[in-house]
């Protein structure tokens, strides 16, 4: 009985199958035709006895669907996934040489439209819409590059989620896009020529056209790709992964100054002293003549509450380089800090001889402040000569310390810059 059932099954399915078969090659004459319309309706008929179809015939509906969604005119990021996913279809089934023949034409014809809008996108500064097609373009040739490109939109978009996965894939990849190139000297244009091997540039130099024979070797993407990851993470506040990743990427490329700074300012942010200390080292050993580096580190050791070190750095900056504005205007900050904390204790004092005594020691120290931040304040006229609030502040250390004449020049100053 349960044979008879079966076998009655088959006889029902035959006819199911061959309707099947006619609508999708009638959608196939349609999209030759141009006539998109019929042809999703000949399709759409065909998936209602969809499950009736061998491995063959879904192959060949896929396929079919695919040419048809490229032919529409208006192609849109959405159609582009779209024939993308009709084709990752198609791929799970059994595919006669043709369909592959197919197939690789519709990959190639993808890849152009998709690559060519989201460099436009990425033109634009449309990264998420770049990403995703890059990715399109990606999934129709697994041309890793696309992928690269399609991380780099992402972050790029900010979107640091997504960033943080492609950039992940692409290092488990093994993806460096380091190329070699075999390159010589055209002699009649002058110009340098690559060849596809080395075989083919050594002959066009026994043939003579050629002179200068090198190779060009581009520079792997591996520390981009671990800066970025390194970036990812720490946006994200995945901080754990951000000190592995950045811990190993440094291993790799100890003297990358992106990686030493991201390194930084995560020690910074975890208040890992030691590692900070260690990196400071480093960026210190690669760049010990830049001005700018020492002014940053003092921005940070402040951050850090790390007084004496911010000193040390804004100083060491003003030694490379004397007219650093913003270390002056700093420098002059933190000394003038100081004043606050000996007036607010010399107007708590009493009478008392004991009380005249310490007055008479703040006086001193308060001189010592003036005498320590004039410098710096001046050198701030000198850079900027219209800052009124420094000019202020000169006017009130030259009235406390006596230079009469000092103060006389500053008022003027001020006098004519505020309209007072």
């Amino acid at each position: 009985m349960k044979t008879i059932m079966i076998l009655a099954g088959l006889l029902l399915a035959t006819p199911a199958v061959k309707a099947q078969k006619q609508e999708i090659k009638k959608a196939e004459r349609a999209v030759k035709s141009g006539y998109l319309s019929d042809a999703s309706s000949y399709l759409e008929r065909a998936k209602r006895i969809f499950a009736a179809a061998d491995s063959k015939t879904r192959a060949h509906f896929y396929v079919v669907e695919a040419e048809m969604k490229l032919a529409n005119k208006e192609m849109n990021i959405e159609q582009m996934e779209s024939i993308s996913n009709s084709l990752s279809q198609a791929n799970k089934y059994d595919l006669s040489t043709s369909l592959k023949i197919r197939i690789a034409n519709i990959k190639s014809k993808l890849q152009n439209l998709s690559a060519r809008a989201a460099s436009s996108e990425f033109k634009k500064k449309n990264f998420s819409s770049a990403a995703t097609l890059y990715k399109v373009a990606y999934q129709s040739t697994q041309d890793t590059v696309h992928f690269y490109k399609a991380a780099k939109s992402h972050l790029l978009a900010k979107e640091y989620e997504e960033a943080f996965n492609a950039y992940n894939r692409l290092i488990k990849m093994g993806f460096t896009d380091a190329k070699v190139q075999y390159v010589a000297t055209n002699i009649k244009s002058r110009k340098k020529e690559a060849f596809a091997s080395p075989y083919k540039r050594n002959k066009a130099i026994e043939l003579g056209t050629h002179i200068k024979p090198e190779i060009v070797r581009s520079r792997s993407k591996t520390t981009e790709l671990l800066r970025a990851l390194t970036t990812t993470s720490i946006q994200l506040n995945r901080t754990n992964e951000a000190v592995s990743i950045i811990d190993r990427a440094l291993a790799k490329v100890p003297d990358d100054k992106v990686l030493l700074n991201q390194a930084f300012h995560l020690y910074r942010q975890l208040g890992d002293k030691d590692k900070l200390h260690k990196i400071m080292d480093l960026l210190i050993k690669e760049s010990p003549n830049d001005p700018n580096l020492y002014y940053n580190l003092g921005v940070s050791s402040a951050q850090s509450n790390d007084l004496d070190k911010t000193i040390e750095f804004y100083k060491k900056a003003l030694d490379l380089d004397p007219g650093h504005v913003n270390a002056n205007i700093n420098l002059s900050i933190i000394m003038m800090d100081r004043e606050k904390a000996i007036l607010e204790e010399m107007n708590n004092l009493g009478m008392s001889t004991a009380d005249n005594y310490r007055y008479a020691q703040l006086k001193t120290e308060r001189q010592n402040v003036y005498t320590e931040a004039l410098p710096y304040l001046e050198s701030i006229i000198e850079l900027q000569p219209e800052n009124l609030d420094v000019i202020k502040t000169l006017m009130n250390i030259y009235s406390n310390t006596g230079q009469n004449t000092e103060f006389a020049l500053m008022k003027i100053k001020f006098q004519n810059l505020s309209g007072q």
